[in-house]
């Protein structure tokens, strides 16, 4: 084989283990989950405070 053919190896070799580590990523790291929507949180907007009196300090 001519140093062209090694080439052309090395380059098939390259995007081969690129789209495997692709896919192993992918398999690893799945999408972040969305934010949740509607949901009230301690300290947020109409929060009445500690009880329904507003928490005293």
């Amino acid at each position: 084989m001519d140093s062209t053919g090694w080439l052309h190896l090395g380059v098939l070799l390259l995007l081969f283990a690129g789209i495997v580590a692709f896919v192993l990523w992918k398999m690893v790291l799945p999408a972040p989950k969305a934010p949740p929507r509607g949901e009230t949180v301690a300290g947020a907007r109409g929060f009445i405070g500690l009880w329904f009196g507003g928490g005293g300090r």
